[in-house]
């Protein structure tokens, strides 16, 4: 009984914990500006374009090898 309620918690210090972390990144959100937001989407463009493409591409090209076996 006492490990449930050692569980309970310890559960209920890790939900003070996520929310103090969700306002925390709710205020730096809200302080971001549109330049920010800007580089943001930049950036996820780039990693879409310089690190998932080419993985995606050799992923293809390895699959289309085998099966043309």
């Amino acid at each position: 009984m006492s490990e449930q309620i050692d569980v309970t918690q310890e559960l209920a210090k890790l939900q003070q914990r996520v929310e103090h972390l969700e306002e925390r990144v709710e205020k730096a959100e809200s302080k971001q500006g549109p330049l920010q937001s800007l580089w943001e989407v930049i950036r996820s463009i780039l990693i879409g374009l310089f690190i998932v493409g080419p993985v995606a591409a050799i992923i293809f090209c390895v699959l289309a090898a085998l099966s043309g076996k």
